[in-house]
């Protein structure tokens, strides 16, 4: 630099374009998502609107302070108020769809995954026409996901989780839990990851604080530990129970006996929701709530084995595609993009609604309306762009063979991947056997099984590693230590280090010359390079040493 200015460094100009190549998968799925988003946004001005649920969030948030059963989302609502339109909280769920994508990609990059097995497991995520559709819908669900996610990934990202970091976790995941109370799976699968990794009590102490801070605020504004947690009666449990109850053979008092189906067992609806919502269920004869809960415990304690083989034939749906009922398919048509849900009217059940221009209660008016380009094309994506049923049980099987496997990577990898599909595949059961199979409620689970089976996968093509010893924390010796409480490898007793140089006054190993064999020690300021590791690879490339990461250890570049 003669006229005393730093000149760039010819890689500098370069480093984007270097940035972008590495992760050139992600950024392409990343900008299809966000068109496709953009499409929605389009298509179904300014949301859809679910009849029952959605009106219900809004009615909540014009209600605000006051904390009802669930209240998480209609606060969130309520918070965009402002705006005059429910836009933009649509607007804000798809960015949340695109911010999972990215986190998923990124955590599975720090954890050694390479950049085009990562890119894959956010795919689902970013393109499932079935998430993209959720998120233009005023319903809980990716408030929901997003809480989960968050939670999950404050406590996997580090080799151990500091204290601020399970707290938030912990409020995160009770977040969750308020949203949609099948979080409570994750709320123990959390707190077993901990105490299984982690030895001491600091973590697990801040996650259970951070679930107690939330749920005890939650308890001050609602009054009741029900609707703190979130749960509204025994009405969804009911219609699960209801459905499969054999009244002939239950010994029930008169109260409950009221609430038997009257239909026979081979002829009764398809979805067990029916028995909540239809005019001519015999919900309608219970005397109390109460009554609700106290028929599903019969039924629960008389009936196990056709109860979870109930619960266990409705899960495998998730897993296996089988033809719906006709009230199933009505409804399915609700998670698809359709070419123009407007004229609702002529078919009351099953054509879905969009909201109206402002935050009214209310749908928009039925009306015919020619579908749109945008709407179009999205219907015609919807038939296709969603993840079928086999590669989800190909995620789980992936996961938990990865996880197991014998002496194959890190310790670490196998946990996260239990983790992982634990509260993915425990969202999907759970919502079974608390409710009914739906599309709906399964959905969570596509932010949780593609990670597992990434990190299952990474497990199986990694190195065998005969040991894996947890990091140790700062300031704590590495390597083991005796029992007089001493490190190995301290001064012995006479105060004089290991290995003293001769009676010459020389160091061992040095040339006639004085000077280090293996080069001499860099300057102050200036970087060293690298040792090889057996540790995790991110599969970067170093364009300093021309070291690659892919692999056990780094190899340099021969060239």
């Amino acid at each position: 630099m003669p006229d005393g200015r730093p000149t760039a460094r010819p890689t500098d100009a370069r480093a984007p374009f270097g940035l972008l190549r590495r992760h050139v998968g992600l950024v392409v799925v990343l900008v299809a998502g966000l068109a496709l988003r953009i499409a929605m946004m389009v298509a179904y001005p300014p949301a859809l609107w679910f009849q029952g649920d959605s009106g219900t969030y809004l009615r909540h948030s014009a209600e605000w302070p006051a904390m009802p059963a669930r209240w998480t989302y209609p606060w969130l609502l309520k918070a965009f108020e402002w705006t005059g339109t429910v836009a933009s909280v649509v607007a804000l769920q798809h960015l949340a769809g695109l911010a999972l994508g990215v986190a998923s990609y990124l955590l599975l990059r720090r954890l050694g995954v390479g950049p085009w097995p990562a890119t894959l497991a956010a795919t689902p995520i970013l393109l499932d026409a079935t998430q993209l559709t959720l998120e233009q819908y005023l319903l809980t669900e990716t408030l929901f996901t997003t809480a989960l996610a968050v939670a999950a990934l404050l406590l996997v990202r580090r080799e151990r989780p500091g204290t601020l970091a399970a707290l938030g976790a912990g409020v995160a995941v009770a977040l969750a839990m308020a949203t949609r109370p099948t979080g409570v799976i994750a709320v123990g699968a959390l707190l077993l990851f901990l105490l299984v990794r982690w030895r001491g009590w600091r973590a697990p102490a801040a996650y259970l604080l951070g679930i107690a801070v939330f749920f005890g605020a939650a308890f001050a504004g609602i009054g009741t530990v029900k609707g703190a947690l979130g749960l509204e009666g025994g009405k969804f449990l009911y219609g699960r129970t209801a459905q499969i109850a054999d009244c002939d053979r239950l010994e029930l008092r008169p109260g409950l006996r009221k609430l038997c189906p009257t239909q026979p067992l081979d002829q009764r609806p398809a979805r067990p929701d029916w028995f909540i919502w239809n005019r001519d269920s015999p919900i309608r004869n219970a005397e109390r709530p109460e009554d609700l809960d106290e028929f599903a415990r019969e039924v629960l304690r008389q009936q196990p084995g056709d109860y979870l083989a109930a619960a266990a034939s409705d899960t495998a749906r998730y897993f296996w595609p089988t033809p719906l009922a006709p009230t199933e398919s009505c409804l399915a048509t609700w998670w698809r993009p359709q070419p123009a849900p407007t004229n609702w009217a002529a078919d009351y059940d099953c054509v879905p609604r969009t909201a109206g221009p402002d935050y009214q209660w209310r749908p928009a008016p039925s009306q015919d309306v020619e579908p749109n380009a945008a709407s179009r094309f999205l219907h015609a994506y919807g038939r296709y762009g969603v993840t079928p049923p086999p590669v989800l049980a190909a995620m789980v099987l992936l996961a938990l063979v990865g996880a197991v496997w014998p002496r194959r990577g890190r310790l670490r990898l196998s946990l996260i991947a239990l983790l992982y599909a634990g509260i993915g595949l425990g969202i999907m059961v759970f919502s079974v056997a608390t409710s009914m199979f739906e599309l709906r409620y399964g959905l969570p689970a596509l932010a949780f099984l593609p990670i597992a089976a990434a990190l299952g996968w990474q497990r199986l093509r990694s190195t065998p590693h005969p040991t894996d010893r947890p990091t140790p924390a700062d300031g704590e010796p590495v390597g083991p230590t005796p029992a007089d409480g001493k490190s190995v490898g301290r001064t012995p007793a006479d105060g004089k280090p290991h290995g003293l140089t001769p009676a010459d006054g020389k160091p061992h190993g040095l040339t006639p010359t004085g000077e280090d064999p293996h080069g001499p020690t860099p300057a102050d300021g200036e970087p060293e390079r690298p040792a090889s590791t057996t540790a995790e690879s991110n599969g970067d490339h170093d364009e300093r040493t021309g070291d690659r990461g892919h692999g056990a250890s780094a190899v340099p570049q021969r060239g």
